[in-house]
């Protein structure tokens, strides 16, 4: 489960000898083989039971690793945080510009060749963004919408010494008053087990726009997609879902505000050596030659 060119860009590493597992059964076969380092997406607790000391993430999102377990064996995690940044800071911005400027439904009229001329649409200029979560992802975004001539806020968890490009930057505990002042919203949290973005949320965001590029459990689906069937939103560009694959029998499927894409944010075709890279400065790290740069937690 990762794009193109990985595994040619991670052979190129001198000092490493690289399997290609095709499945779980085969990583658990090289684990129990004495390899050490696994490069992965997805992941088995049956990968813990050979002799694994140290976990690359292909991805900048954690959550579906058992970080307790990890600790426990002494396992290092590291995460690919950083390598995705352009990419998914692009495909934010392309969701916005989709559902500003009523792509959605023009798609689905093409599909059934139906000329529309004069739908609605607006432009990004002046209007206010609010960005959910101002980590690198999130930055990226403000910084190109910034250029596009909108005005940016957003929330960080720790933003006291904040020093990017918005314009004001609060708690995750001021979500709601994000939402009351943005024309549309960019959400690029990590997982967490409640919703960032519920009713209150998504109603205080009126007639606006909302794009997901974090985690599926950022946003109430179930109050999101009533927010889209109403009117109380304009439209929602999502490449993240509560449910993955999106359920052939979503709603989201149906409503012409939404516009969809299957996580697919994260791939293009520069991200394969933007990993290597993260890769092999650990790898410096596992060796004792550098210090981690991208250990999450004290695992290990």
């Amino acid at each position: 489960m990762h794009g193109p060119g990985l595994a040619e860009a991670v052979r190129e590493i001198p000092g490493i000898e690289l399997v290609e597992a095709a499945d779980t059964d085969g990583v658990v076969s090289a684990t129990a083989d004495g390899f050490e380092i696994l490069l992965t997406y997805p992941w088995d607790d049956r990968f813990l039971s050979g002799s694994l000391k140290w976990v690359q993430a292909i991805s900048a999102g954690i959550d579906q690793f058992p970080l307790d377990a990890l600790g426990r064996a002494g396992v290092v995690l590291t995460s690919a945080r950083g390598a995705h940044t352009p990419a998914v800071a692009e495909h934010a911005i392309a969701l916005l510009m989709a559902t500003v400027r009523g792509l959605g439904p023009a798609m689905r009229d093409a599909a059934d060749r139906t000329w529309t001329a004069r739908r609605p649409a607006h432009e990004v200029r002046g209007l206010t963004l609010g960005v959910l979560g101002l980590g690198s992802i999130g930055e990226e975004v403000a910084t190109i919408a910034t250029a596009l001539g909108m005005t940016v806020i957003g929330t960080k968890l720790s933003p006291e010494g904040y020093s990017g490009v918005a314009r004001r930057v609060v708690g995750p505990d001021q979500t709601l008053a994000i939402c009351q002042e943005a024309d549309a919203v960019i959400v690029a949290l990590p997982h967490d087990d409640l919703p960032a973005v519920g009713p209150a949320e998504l109603a205080a965001l009126r007639d606006g726009w909302i794009v997901n590029v974090g985690r599926g459990s950022a946003i109430d689906e179930a109050a999101l997609i009533e927010a889209l069937a109403d009117g109380t939103l304009r439209g929602a560009g999502l490449d993240v879902f509560t449910t993955e694959p999106l359920p052939a029998d979503s709603p989201l499927w149906d409503l012409p505000s939404a516009v969809i894409t299957p996580h697919a944010a994260w791939s293009t075709d520069r991200l394969a050596p933007r990993i290597a890279k993260v890769f092999a400065t650990n790898l410096e790290a596992y060796r004792g030659e550098a210090p981690w740069a991208t250990r999450v937690g004290g695992v290990g």
